[in-house]
């Protein structure tokens, strides 16, 4: 997200305290390496682990993976990235600027995931200091081509329906208000889960929806939780209804550094067949 979200949480807010009380010197790209393979290999491991090709960011490098069970059954899909890609970010940053980060084919395969985008939103979401108003990252998994991302439109009077036309299998508890709050031109709707739920804000999960359908799971992490080395694995809500049967939906949405290398993960887990 990109353009004030402020307004939204406003909006959630009265709506529980009434009822209860660079400039970016990275392009967007795909890098045309699809399949860049195991992580694990040896005999002993219980699953195996599958990358995709790396991206730039900042000073370091970004690229996802999907670690799969010796049955088929995805385990864990995610972005890992390395410490320098939190230094030598660019100041301002704008919706063009989304890096796009390649799936394994594997991912694909299993998932309803297509692509990942990652957003660096240098001065959080205005205004400074308040609720989202702090340096953090979109991770965006797209269940949608980047082609179809990339041709949503900014909002006006012609794309307001196609923005306002909400999936009626949405999670309850989750909340997005009619209007230009939180619509987004190559993303979609972003929806929040209640505050206070993610506040102070940390890390918060995000959902997305664009003409009738859920399109994205977005983690939003903020760069001081990254550079803690803090550990946390949360549940996040489901909706009623999936659109891509036979495919693997997560359930979980985890942040941790990992010991061995220091790289920083933000991933999904606890997957469901649907």
């Amino acid at each position: 997200m990109k353009q004030p979200f402020l307004p939204l949480l406003f909006s959630v807010g009265l709506v529980l305290v009434m009822a209860s009380c660079q400039k970016q010197d990275v392009p967007l790209k795909e890098n045309p390496a699809s399949d860049v393979s195991l992580k694990k290999a040896n005999t002993n491991s219980k699953t195996n682990t599958f990358y995709g090709p790396q991206v730039h960011v900042g000073n370091g490098k970004v690229r996802s993976f999907i670690e799969i069970n010796h049955n088929g059954e995805p385990q864990e899909i995610g972005v890992e990235m390395t410490d320098d890609a939190l230094t030598g970010l660019p100041e301002e940053t704008m919706h063009s600027d989304a890096i796009v980060v390649p799936l394994h084919s594997k991912a694909v395969a299993l998932t309803p995931f297509q692509h990942i985008g990652l957003n660096w939103n240098p001065h959080g979401h205005p205004p400074p200091g308040l609720f989202l108003g702090i340096p953090h990252f979109d991770f965006h998994f797209y269940m949608i081509s980047n082609e179809e991302r990339m041709s949503i439109p900014a909002y006006s009077e012609e794309s307001a329906d196609m923005f306002n036309n909400f999936p009626a299998y949405m999670p309850a508890d989750y909340f997005a208000p009619p209007g230009p709050d939180g619509a987004e031109p190559q993303m979609g709707k972003h929806w929040l889960p209640p505050p206070p739920s993610f506040l102070p804000f940390t890390r918060v999960m995000i959902l997305g929806t664009y003409d009738g359908r859920l399109i994205f799971e977005e983690p939003m992490v903020t760069v001081d939780y990254l550079e803690s080395d803090e550990t946390t694995s949360q549940p996040f809500s489901q909706p009623s209804w999936f659109e891509h049967a036979g495919k693997y939906y997560p359930t979980v949405m985890n942040v941790y550094e990992e010991e061995k290398t220091g790289k920083h993960i933000v991933s999904l887990s606890n997957f469901i067949k649907r």
